[in-house]
């Protein structure tokens, strides 16, 4: 039950970031040219990065939940990955957007300082962009969604930005003209640590990098606990899109015949898909407990 309300609220997570970020790009850049804030401005065109993020959830979700075929065999899981890499790049390019326009503000004469509207939209956006990816993050966390939890990231960076906005308008209205740049080029650094993180991570899933420091201790003791089951050696696990899938090596007593071996495999198989939802693909090869030595 639980986990049919986490699904649904991963169906509405994307729908939920491209209304909210609509509304905060049109907010942001009407305020930013109204109350000359360059920064308002540049933040305004990182909520809109945030858009094709979202659009990037809903085409992942339509493509990963196709069915395997005689093309692709294993089906379109790894999409998650690809999308969640598309999406680190465009909060890059958001953030490499925020550089020019930074030096271009130092870069300038002083002028008057911003209108306080500008502080208060940028306020707004941090509250909206908090909860969005709270919200985000929980979806993401319970489903093990990348290209979900890579724009929750995306809606925190934009806080980061909104957060330049009101140093730099604040600081503009105490003397201190170039701050706003400043602040911003600070928060581009933090904006591009995030996106680089994102990436890596979805490199490694691509490339089928273990998750056994997540499930490993867990798989490990119930498979072992399994009637007949003397230890468990060579656990092997990859996440492909939401599911894992995993290879492991059972001991069992040498004189079992493979139709007793065979049984065996099969309660593993059962137990471990009863007791962890996320295991979509399990794989049981078995081993003679004497020829292997006394189980680690």
């Amino acid at each position: 039950m639980r986990f049919e309300h986490c699904q649904k609220c991963g169906e509405r997570t994307a729908l939920a970031g491209i209304w909210t970020n609509v509304v905060l790009v049109i907010l942001k850049i009407t305020v930013g040219v109204t109350s000359g804030s360059s920064a308002c401005i540049a933040d305004g065109l990182h909520s809109a990065s945030n858009i094709i993020t979202a659009f990037a959830i809903i085409i992942s979700h339509k493509i990963g939940i196709k069915p395997r075929n005689s093309r692709f065999h294993y089906g379109y899981g790894k999409i998650e990955f690809v999308a969640a890499g598309a999406i680190s790049l465009l909060i890059t390019a958001g953030a490499v957007v925020l550089i020019f326009v930074s030096i271009d503000h130092i870069m300038r004469e002083p002028t008057a300082p911003p209108h306080f509207s500008a502080v208060l939209v940028a306020i707004i956006s941090i509250g909206a962009n908090e909860m969005l990816f709270r919200y985000m993050r929980c979806a993401g966390v319970q489903l093990k969604s990348q290209t979900i939890m890579a724009n929750a990231w995306a809606n925190r960076a934009d806080c980061f930005s909104s957060t330049a906005v009101i140093i730099g308008v604040m600081g503009s209205k105490l003397g201190f003209h170039h701050l706003d740049p400043i602040a911003a080029i600070f928060v581009v650094a933090v904006i591009i640590k995030v996106s680089i993180k994102i990436l890596l991570d979805s490199v490694r899933a691509l490339m089928d990098s273990s998750v056994n420091d997540v499930y490993g201790e867990q798989i490990t003791d119930i498979a072992g606990n399994v009637a007949d089951v003397r230890g468990v050696r060579g656990l092997r696990t990859r996440q492909i899109g939401k599911k894992i899938w995993i290879d492991l090596d059972i001991l069992i007593d040498p004189h079992s015949t493979i139709g007793e071996g065979n049984v065996i495999a099969e309660k593993v198989k059962a137990t471990l898909t009863g007791k962890i939802a996320d295991l979509e693909r399990i794989m049981v090869h078995l081993k003679p407990a004497e020829s292997m030595g006394s189980p680690k």
